[in-house]
């Protein structure tokens, strides 16, 4: 399978501490049947886009010297932020360098006004935005179509393997069960941090994905769609289905 955020990097941000659990997690994601790996640390912890893949390259070249088979490519995760519009598209850090996708992080509790204008303007470099995990933003949470009008404006959703697992909470995994059975979602990821409790779980998320639209596409979100993106190749995107709340009926 293809882990498209994660944040094994040690000692960069609040994921691997150091190089020891930074191969402890590549050793448990490759056991659990993970074998690429995009290493996504947050951009703010360190925002130098050619510091994070000289940095990658040398994990990389560590897995190698301990025989640990987990192919590694480069990325990083934005927060979103007014000042990303005035970078240049060789500045913002994207899949393995080729220019097409980003992650990007969006506050919790509220969506800042200048969100869309942020977005837009990758779109206009040529990148494509994918939204990390926004199943567990409060807003998308009070209202999952918000997901629907992005999808509609171009950019794509990542969910967490532990937001359907229900390691955030009911609430956030029954939002999660909404957005995958309206065809909101796009790619599956473990957001791994540790060898504890945030860690690779990709497996176990697909596995619960699969018993809610099937096996087929299941699987398109941890192969074919995270492969295309690591290649910088384009795909067709679902037609996103709006969601409608449904009516309680109260009897007296």
């Amino acid at each position: 399978m293809y882990d498209l955020h994660t944040h094994i990097l040690p000692g960069v941000d609040d994921g691997a501490p150091d190089l020891e659990t930074a191969l402890a997690m590549a050793k448990l994601a490759l056991g659990r049947g993970v074998t690429h790996v995009a290493a996504t640390p947050h951009y703010d912890s360190i925002a130098d886009w050619s510091a994070i893949q000289e940095k990658v390259g040398q994990f990389s070249a560590a897995l190698k010297e301990v025989d640990i088979g987990i192919n590694l490519v480069a990325g990083a995760e934005l927060f979103m932020d007014y000042n990303l519009v005035e970078l240049a598209k060789e500045q913002i850090p994207t899949y393995n360098n080729n220019g097409t996708y980003c992650l990007i992080e969006l506050p919790m509790l509220e969506i800042p006004q200048y969100s869309e204008q942020v977005l837009f303007s990758f779109k206009v470099k040529g990148i494509t935005p994918i939204i990390a995990h926004p199943e567990r933003y409060h807003y998308v949470l009070d209202n999952p179509n918000l997901i629907y009008e992005w999808i509609n404006n171009g950019y794509l959703i990542q969910m967490n393997a532990g937001s359907i697992t229900g390691m955030f909470g009911e609430k956030v995994q029954q939002v999660s069960k909404i957005l995958l059975e309206h065809q909101m979602v796009h790619i599956l990821a473990s957001d791994a941090h540790s060898t504890g409790r945030r860690s690779f779980i990709l497996d176990e998320g697909i596995r619960a994905v699969e018993k809610i639209i099937g096996l087929q596409d299941a699987n398109s979100f941890v192969y074919q769609k995270p492969r295309m993106i690591i290649a910088g190749e384009l795909f067709d995107v679902p037609e996103p289905v709006l969601y409608k709340k449904r009516k309680r009926f109260f009897f007296f």
